[in-house]
């Protein structure tokens, strides 16, 4: 993930962790302890810039005459002043450091606490996660976390979200956290004030949706998978017919799942649903083939990549 944080000529890194939580993989970032306030959070982060607003205009000859370009707005950073994005006057703002004060009114009140938050692509993107709980629904070395993760962007590419998600320990992969009878993330367009009043009934099913998550992995773990059943829901996974059998996401989803993924030979993983899914998910944020470790971290987690773990966690329960 080191690729897509942003990072300052003097080497500074916009992310912050909870030590608690264990050194990332990159081995970047402010580690801050159990207890750290929101605003050394925010700072750590890197996360204690505005987002303005500037007039767009544009060179109408060599001389140097310039025109307005109606109905559109330049967004920059406060302290770099570099360009973010171009977004239409309307586009509604939200603030890095509003991504933080978001857990200071609504997961805070809940008994949550910040465990990671940063920026990506030089600042157009942003997030902060907060954890819900660990569990070891499977067994005691093949453990998982819940948590809150919310995201905006100043460039128009995501609305504001407020995800569930979890995290396994083993391999760092990531999957959201769904429930079939509510939705596993609530969006607002940045053609609407984001209130986070509005996201407190959501916020409300936390534990709702933890429980429901770990009794499916438990599930997931408990149901035998032999290959050719894997190679089936693969097929559909990738969503081809039987040619898909010869491509390189297949081949690799399949290596994975038959013992070479990180935690593929625990018990309850090796030869079970719970066992392919995480092929699935090790495979969308480790193994598929990008032109960057930015571009596949935002497609696992915003992207086709997860998309791909929504699809199979679906055909795994239907």
């Amino acid at each position: 993930m080191s690729h897509e944080l942003t990072t300052h000529a003097d080497g500074r890194v916009e992310f912050a962790y909870l030590a608690s939580d264990g050194t990332p993989w990159h081995g970047l970032g402010q580690a801050l302890e159990d207890g750290t306030d929101l605003d050394a959070w925010r700072v750590a982060a890197g996360m204690d810039w505005k987002i303005k607003r500037g007039i767009v205009r544009y060179n109408t000859s060599f001389d140097g005459d310039q025109v307005e370009l109606p109905g559109q707005h330049v967004l920059f950073r406060s302290d770099t002043k570099q360009p973010l994005g171009v977004v239409s006057n309307k586009y509604q703002v939200v603030q890095p450091g509003q991504v933080i004060e978001f857990f200071r009114d609504i997961a805070r009140a809940g008994g949550l606490e910040l465990s990671a938050a940063g920026t990506i692509y030089d600042g157009k993107r942003f997030w902060a996660t907060a954890k819900i709980g660990e569990a070891a629904p499977v067994s005691v070395r093949d453990t998982i976390g819940g948590y809150i993760l919310i995201s905006s962007s100043a460039d128009g590419s995501l609305a504001t979200e407020v995800r569930r998600t979890t995290v396994r320990t083993v391999c760092k992969n990531t999957l959201q956290m769904a429930m079939a009878d509510a939705p596993a993330s609530v969006k607002v367009s940045h053609r609407s004030v984001f209130d986070p009043v509005s996201v407190k009934e959501f916020m409300g099913l936390n534990t709702a949706a933890w429980d429901a998550f770990r009794a499916t992995v438990t599930r997931l773990a408990n149901i035998e998978m032999h290959e050719e059943q894997a190679a089936d829901v693969a097929v559909q996974v990738f969503g081809g017919g039987e040619k898909v059998r010869e491509t390189a996401g297949f081949k690799k989803v399949m290596a994975l799942f038959n013992g070479d993924g990180m935690g593929a030979m625990m018990d309850g993983v090796f030869g079970t649903r719970w066992g392919f899914l995480n092929a699935v998910t090790e495979y969308a944020d480790h193994h598929v083939r990008a032109h960057s470790d930015q571009n596949r971290f935002v497609a696992a987690q915003w992207g086709t990549g997860a998309a791909l773990k929504a699809r199979t966690l679906e055909l795994l329960t239907a």
